[in-house]
């Protein structure tokens, strides 16, 4: 056990929990404010995590998107996935190369987010990412918008209703057969 450094009372915090939704598909602003590069899971690689903060369309400014860029790793697929996300991030952001984190803050870009696949174990569910970022050297980049239909959830496998009525009739005993055991 450890020692807090003060003594925490609960009762003086609001404990009020909010429904977590993500973020709806569409077109943002967003910044970079916080970076970090840790190890994989494996510790055999390096991830570059992201915070992204939401700064337009205004009725979601504020919001969270949490990125992984996959920079080095024993899997070469992933690297490359990871190294071809980081440099479309930097395109973006009209940044050519990075050396420190700091590189990447505070400098906003635009950015299709929608929602991704869940995690083939079914463990987690499907989450906003990054579909494709907008490059002001091409000149196309559309305005903040949310899209105007949004995915329905899919219906879960067991919706826990009852299961459809069988008309089906159990076939009478054949008569006169002797049964193998005796």
């Amino acid at each position: 056990m450890a020692k807090l450094a003060t003594r925490f009372n609960a009762t003086d915090h609001d404990t009020t929990q909010s429904d977590y939704a993500e973020l709806p598909n569409g077109t943002y602003v967003m910044e970079v404010e916080a970076a970090d590069v840790a190890a994989t899971s494996t510790g055999s690689g390096t991830i570059l995590k992201t915070t992204m903060k939401v700064l337009e369309p205004q009725e979601q400014e504020g919001r969270k998107l949490f990125t992984n860029y996959n920079i080095e790793n024993k899997n070469p697929q992933a690297q490359e996935i990871g190294q071809r996300q980081l440099a479309s991030l930097c395109r973006a952001i009209g940044v050519s190369a990075v050396d420190d984190t700091e590189d990447l803050l505070f400098k906003s870009f635009t950015a299709r987010v929608a929602l991704g696949r869940p995690s083939k174990d079914g463990q987690y569910p499907a989450r906003a990412e990054i579909k494709r970022y907008y490059y002001p050297d091409e000149g196309n980049v559309p305005p903040a918008e949310i899209d105007a239909t949004q995915p329905t959830a899919p219906r879960p496998a067991n919706d826990n209703r009852p299961a459809a009525a069988n008309s089906n009739q159990p076939a009478a005993a054949a008569e006169g057969k002797k049964r193998p055991w005796g």
